[in-house]
């Protein structure tokens, strides 16, 4: 069995508080107060496209995203308003059966910065360490019987910094190696080996390009002469392995390169990759939103309104993708999310978990999208959770978060919420009201505006990672526009290596019932 990570990370810039190393304490205690009957039935499992407990029956991943212990508080976001207790019952009223709790890798070794935690409200929380905390928060979400997957979801602590830093699953210029990734991560897995409800793990979030490094599946890793690949599915393939060497009952989701975004077809295939050898314990990751959307996809808030024509133009000739997911008509989102991984589920291969996905109340346009999206979740069936649970400030932002379904106290909206009435086609209850609605001070009849989409989501933005010298140098030109979310190059060359990137393999085959193999063949006794 693997032990947890010793080895010094060295940091000279490092904060007062900083970790070079951990002791080896072994696993920590899960909790008192944990519901027996409840945690009897972990651990979980995957057979063919459901994840079901230990009496054989589904066990639905309807789940929310809880974001902080990967930004630049390294807490999960609420602390500094509301007790850790009453956000968590929050989560369980609202009928959240799975919280996915992204964390940073420099989280592991940090202090809690001032003003993250309100110790008044909650004082076991007083001089905890960023980890520690995260320790609390897994305990007390296992007292109202909500299970968790770990996000490894950025390297360094920031939501709006330059993506870069955060594009890849390490850090090839800083002290964050693969190595060091990997690490980190069977650290965690013995760290909470003993906690029933920490259910799984998110291997990383939404990787892409960085610089002249471009991410690749199954293509080995590989050297030319304009940019450099990596293979994400053999450093998920690794570490996978190594986790289940120290927790051989937790799920493993492996989410997919989001730039350029293809289908699952690779990521299923079996024998592939990732099959048989992880057969059983392997959850696709997927993440949609209106203003992402197949292959080299560029999101309309991120272009500034003087590059509006260009990136029209661009657009209009197939360099970048035509449609993103809020732009399709219904029947053609519909057949594009089955392209991509409905016919995953249709296959019985294995489990696709919707891990993020989610709309601003005030913006029309996503919100009808995100009807038409949550029909078609319902109709296939699949796992899912909403971006996010937050509300308020976004840390080092200073934009609100909009998509957010709380009150600013962290309790549920009195008058409710729309999406969450949207959320009960996937068996979400429904919500509680109270007959007068307070106040929140938001202004409720206004969208945000692109410059705010900017500010809340611009580490999302798949070309901010690669807005660096040494990939202009790779393309071989000079660059006429560098702005939040574009990167134009001014010479045709330029043009035609950008609509070749990740095009260069194969086209993977699209995905038969009759040409992959299921993980079981046992039925399956769906759960009330």
């Amino acid at each position: 069995m693997a032990e947890p990570c010793t080895e010094p990370l060295k940091n000279r810039n490092a904060p007062e508080g900083w970790v070079e190393e951990w002791p080896p304490l072994g696993p920590i205690h899960p909790g008192r107060g944990l519901d027996k009957s409840w945690t009897s039935q972990f651990p979980l499992s995957c057979k063919g496209r459901f994840i079901i407990n230990r009496h054989g029956q589904r066990f639905r991943l309807k789940g929310v995203n809880w974001y902080g212990a990967s930004d630049v508080l390294h807490v999960v976001g609420g602390l500094d308003v509301q007790s850790l207790e009453v956000i968590c019952e929050t989560i369980r009223s609202l009928g959240f059966t799975v919280v996915r709790l992204p964390f940073s890798n420099e989280m592991l070794r940090s202090p809690v910065p001032e003003g993250a935690v309100n110790y008044e409200k909650n004082p076991r929380l007083q001089s905890l360490p960023a980890i520690a905390v995260l320790d609390e928060v897994i305990r007390c979400l296992g007292r109202h019987r909500v299970a968790v997957i770990l996000n490894n979801h950025t390297t360094y602590g920031e939501f709006c910094g330059p993506p870069s830093q955060n594009s890849l699953w390490f850090d090839p210029t800083g002290p964050f190696s693969e190595k060091q990734w990997m690490d980190d991560w069977a650290m965690m897995a013995k760290r909470y080996s003993r906690c029933p409800q920490v259910v799984g793990f998110d291997l990383r979030n939404e990787i892409r390009p960085r610089w002249s490094l471009w991410p690749a599946f199954g293509r080995g890793h590989t050297s030319r002469t304009r940019w450099a690949v990596r293979d994400w599915a053999a450093a998920a393939l690794t570490l996978g392995l190594r986790l289940l060497e120290i927790c051989p009952d937790s799920l493993l989701v492996v989410e997919r390169i989001v730039w350029p975004q293809k289908d699952l077809a690779d990521y299923a295939a079996c024998p592939g990759p990732l099959l048989p050898r992880l057969q059983g314990r392997l959850v696709l990751g997927v993440h949609h939103y209106s203003w992402s959307g197949p292959g080299r996809f560029v999101p309309g808030w991120s272009v500034p309104p003087a590059l509006s024509c260009l990136v029209g133009a661009i657009r209009a000739v197939g360099i970048i993708t035509r449609l993103n997911y809020g732009d399709m008509k219904p029947a053609d989102l519909r057949q594009q999310v089955s392209q991509e991984w409905g016919s995953i589920l249709e296959a019985d291969v294995c489990p696709v978990w919707v891990s993020e996905f989610g709309a601003d109340l005030r913006n029309p346009i996503e919100m009808r999208w995100l009807k038409q999206f949550v029909d078609i979740l319902a109709s296939l069936d699949a796992e899912w959770a909403y971006w996010p649970l937050n509300v308020g400030p976004k840390p080092g932002c200073g934009a609100d978060e909009a998509y957010g379904m709380l009150s600013p106290d962290w309790t549920p909206q009195a008058a409710g919420d729309e999406r969450l009435d949207l959320l009960q086609a996937l068996g979400l209850p429904p919500s509680q009201r109270v007959a007068k609605a307070e106040k929140s001070g938001i202004q409720m009849n206004r969208p945000a505006s692109n410059a705010e989409l900017r500010s809340l989501y611009g580490d999302k933005d798949p070309l901010r990672a690669i807005r660096h010298p040494s990939f202009a140098t790779a393309l071989r030109g000079k660059t006429v526009a560098s702005a939040p979310g574009l990167f134009l190059h001014a010479s045709a060359p330029a043009f035609s290596a950008l609509s070749n990137i990740g095009e260069e393999e194969e086209e993977s085959p699209r995905m038969r019932k009759n040409s992959t193999t299921p993980c079981f063949n046992q039925q399956v006794t769906h759960a009330p």
